[in-house]
């Protein structure tokens, strides 16, 4: 009987052990990449058509087939550590490429572009997301003859 009441005592005892949320609880200074995306910035989202010297060249909306590229630019600010994010190219609607690229602390800037060619005229558009799929922006653009 007495063994009995023990073993029930020390089940009581380490089920509310077990249940505290306390001892689940993150440490003080401790991330979780959750947090860490929360913190991410996107101080800048452009449509260009070249990168020169790290900077978008000539912004727009309306690409022409005789330009052959099409370049997506993002600058993050507050990243809290090496992570991924995602340029994800839509034609109509349809998905077309998606691109990982890889941003660093403190602040980072990428991009990644597209080849027009002639069946590609009509709408598209890139959605910038992080590597858990949340969308952070949308651009919208054209390519016409």
């Amino acid at each position: 009987m007495r063994l009995r009441v023990l073993v029930i005592f020390v089940l009581v005892c380490a089920g509310g052990f077990l249940s505290s949320p306390d001892i689940f609880a993150q440490s003080e200074g401790e991330e979780t990449k959750e947090t860490a995306a929360a913190k991410l910035t996107l101080g800048r989202a452009v449509l260009c058509e070249e990168i020169f010297a790290n900077a978008p060249r000539n912004q727009t909306v309306v690409f022409s087939v005789a330009k052959e590229r099409a370049v997506c630019f993002t600058a993050f600010e507050n990243v809290p550590q090496k992570m991924f994010i995602y340029h994800n190219w839509f034609y109509r609607d349809i998905p077309s490429s998606r691109i990982r690229l890889v941003l660093r602390p403190p602040s980072w800037s990428t991009y990644s572009s597209i080849q027009i060619r002639k069946t590609d005229i009509g709408p598209w558009r890139v959605e910038i997301t992080d590597a858990q799929g949340n969308i952070l922006h949308v651009l919208r653009f054209s390519i016409t003859d």
